[in-house]
């Protein structure tokens, strides 16, 4: 009989996994799965026009035997090339497609204006977070029942300031689509002979690319004829996001980016810009492309939550599992996490950053075999390039970052001390014992022995020397090279946009492309927060940071129904991490002054209790920091801060853990520990509040009086809600 073998690397590697590194794996697949679900559906526009100022679009629409007539206009339009909040108004005019072509043939009031700000109305006459949407600008459904399909055969658009147009889309009063065609090529067969060169020039000045190349195909007005409305972060992206949609934009447009105003994203760096865009490219402009690297970030994310517990309280995975499933049901990562912003790659890397360095500052490097420690550091920096890449502001992270890996360097130097103390004290022994003890001795002459010694003192001496020189090779590489490198590299593609942004004249272009980067960089730490809903939630760099105050993300509230996406991360968890942050700072300054190692608080999991409140402390200072210089952060930016934050619940279970002592509790028929107890039932009451702050996690419509009841009471602050 053959005998199955199985593959011992397979087996190695799932024999490695304890139950709680299953249980953490589901988490992140549950997370990933719940939010490529729930970031956006895959409709998205067509390819771009670009429509210069003043600029009058023409189409045709095809009705062919149908009886229904027009009824709802939708366009969809990208970046418009005006100052932000600014309200641009499209005038929309029809005719008839029977006869020769005459001017005046357009009637001056038929179907009218549309308004719209761009991505926000600062005065409140236009429509707000129109851009990338699809809006609709005309409803003629109870209208144009008696009006003839032929009378809006020609719908004539002039837009106002150059822009890009994703798409138009006319429906007919059942709602079917009506083909509507705006390239010459498309539209001759629609005509007479006899008339076709009267209409000719309506068409033909829809094509532009011989100025503008694929930007300025007429066809891609009408390429991609669907609509995806609705009030809701399904369909719609929300106002911030918009601003990372109008960077690429400003990336395909190039050297043709129109002079004048071009609204970018100067509050995070270029790859905020980059990783979103591939999503585009792969799945058009829709929520789900912009959105899903973002969301692949933060699923990442939840998981390296697990390995940094895991590094912090070590056994078999329980208080790491627990950071792992509060972070992800904290309420941050459910919101900020699932829209396409650089929030959650930047943190990411970050916490990568903070788990590399803090492995080194535990586990050192050996002078026989410093390459898995310095690998660590290396790790650590180029986790670093990368977070700094995203979001500049990251540079504060360095503070905690040096903290550790200094404290880790002089433990190594401590040790290395040691055992030099060693050999020499060794070496002493040897000259001091009795001739008879030497001649009993098995190990060798006292000469060899000495010489044994120097050279164990020597090869130390040596192996210190390679550690020292691999460390400041891999701090160079990483922290330094790195970042410059990934940081130019990903500016290169934002050329045209520092270009238009920070030239006198665009047109002869005198700065380089490192004082065009320099530029980029210093206004990032200037929030802008141009958004209606940023501002409102801005208020100071510190107002989230007890968790205490919400943020609004999107809205499409009603008088009578209540549809919002909120950041407001678990009330109940903020406070316990609040209270677990306080008792932890007095347990450790009671360790201290009690003796240490030697007092009545001395335990043997100490070393890692001070260890993980040294790197959660640090660490939550320094994400505070990235902020507190810049102004009008919001509790949208709190993501990293929560992730430390959160920490300090399972440092004190842990810690409780340590000095636990007497018989275990019967809960439910089961025997448990004091320490688990309390865990359970914390982690029910955090179910609770989670369960109750669903709707505002994923915008379920609510009336308001059961948005109140559900979650108006979790902020001690100004809730979202009560803001729209």
């Amino acid at each position: 009989m053959q005998k199955v073998t199985t593959n011992p690397k397979k087996k190695s590697l799932f024999s490695r996994m304890t139950k709680c590194g299953l249980a953490a794996l589901c988490v992140v697949l549950g997370f990933l799965v719940v939010g490529a679900c729930t970031i956006g559906g895959f409709s998205s526009p067509g390819r771009a026009y670009f429509a210069p100022a003043e600029s009058e679009l023409v189409f045709y629409l095809d009705y062919g035997d149908r009886e229904a007539v027009l009824g709802e206009v939708y366009i969809n339009v990208g970046a418009i090339y005006t100052p932000a909040g600014e309200d641009v108004t499209f005038s929309f005019r029809h005719a008839t497609a029977s006869g020769s072509y005459s001017n005046g043939r357009f009637r001056a009031g038929a179907l009218g204006d549309f308004t719209m700000g761009n991505i926000y109305s600062s005065r409140g006459e236009g429509l707000s977070g129109g851009n990338y949407n699809w809006v609709r600008a005309f409803d003629l459904r109870e209208t144009t029942e008696s009006v003839t399909a032929s009378s809006y055969r020609l719908i004539r658009i002039t837009v106002p300031c150059d822009m890009l147009i994703n798409e138009v889309v006319f429906l007919d009063t059942e709602g079917s689509v009506i083909p509507a065609h705006a390239a010459e090529s498309e539209v001759q067969g629609y005509f007479d002979s006899q008339y076709w060169h009267s209409y000719r020039d309506l068409f033909h000045v829809n094509d532009r690319e011989s100025v503008y190349g694929s930007l300025g195909d007429p066809a891609n007005l009408t390429d991609s004829p669907r609509v995806a409305a609705g009030a809701h972060t399904y369909t719609n992206f929300t106002q911030d996001e918009m601003y990372t949609l109008m960077q690429i934009d400003n990336i395909r447009l190039g050297s043709i980016i129109p002079e004048g105003f071009a609204v970018t994203d100067t509050d995070a760096g270029p790859l905020a810009t980059l990783l979103p865009m591939l999503g585009v490219l792969l799945f058009g402009a829709c929520p789900f492309g912009l959105r899903i690297f973002p969301l692949l970030c933060m699923a990442a994310m939840v998981g390296a939550a697990y390995f940094f517990g895991k590094e912090l309280f070590g056994g078999k995975g329980g208080f790491a599992l627990l950071l792992c499933c509060l972070f992800a049901g904290g309420g941050l990562a459910l919101t900020v996490g699932r829209l396409g912003l650089s929030i959650a790659p930047a943190a990411l890397f970050v916490l990568l950053s903070y788990l590399c360095m803090y492995r080194f500052f535990r586990r050192g490097a050996e002078a026989e075999n410093p390459m898995p420690g310095a690998r660590n550091v290396l790790l650590s920096g180029i986790f670093f390039a990368l977070a700094f890449a995203f979001d500049p502001k990251s540079l504060f992270a360095l503070i905690g970052l040096a903290a550790l890996f200094g404290v880790g360097v002089w433990r190594i130097m401590r040790a290395h001390r040691a055992q030099l103390a060693a050999c020499a004290e060794a070496a002493e022994a040897e000259g001091a014992q009795p001739a008879e003890a030497q001649a009993a001795d098995l190990g060798g002459t006292p000469t060899e022995r000495r010489a044994a010694a120097a050279e164990r003192a020597e090869a130390l001496q040596e192996g210190s020397a390679y550690r020292t020189k691999l460390f400041v090779a891999f701090i160079l590489l990483g922290f330094v090279a790195a970042t410059a490198v990934l940081y130019i590299l990903g500016s290169l593609p934002l050329y045209y946009t520092y270009v238009r942004l920070y030239e006198a004249d665009p047109a002869a272009p005198v700065l380089g492309i490192f004082t065009l980067i320099g530029n980029a960089f210093r206004d990032v730490f200037t929030l802008d927060n141009a958004t209606a809903f940023a501002a409102a939630n801005a208020g100071s760099p510190f107002g989230w940071l007890l968790a205490f105050k919400g943020a609004t993300l999107y809205s499409a509230s009603t008088d009578s129904v209540y549809v919002a996406l909120n950041a407001q991360p678990n009330i109940a968890m903020a406070l316990t991490a609040l209270v677990a942050f306080l008792c932890m700072t007095a347990g450790i300054v009671f360790y201290f002054v009690s003796g240490g190692k030697k007092g009545v608080y001395a335990t043997a999991r100490a070393p890692r209790i001070l260890g993980a409140y040294f790197v959660l402390t640090v660490g939550m200072l320094t994400s505070l920091l990235q902020f507190a210089w810049t102004g009008g952060a919001s509790a949208g930016y709190g993501l990293l801060f929560q992730c430390f934050y959160l920490g300090f619940i399972p440092l004190l279970l842990y810690t409780s853990s340590a000095f636990e002592s007497g018989g275990k509790l019967r809960v439910l028929g089961f025997s448990v520990t004091r320490t688990f107890a309390i865990g359970a039932a914390l982690v029910a009451v955090y179910a609770i509040v989670f369960a109750l702050s669903l709707p505002m996690y994923f915008s379920i419509p609510l009336a308001p009086a059961a948005a109140t009841a559900c979650f108006g009471w979790t902020s001690f602050a100004n809730n979202g809600f009560y803001r729209i």
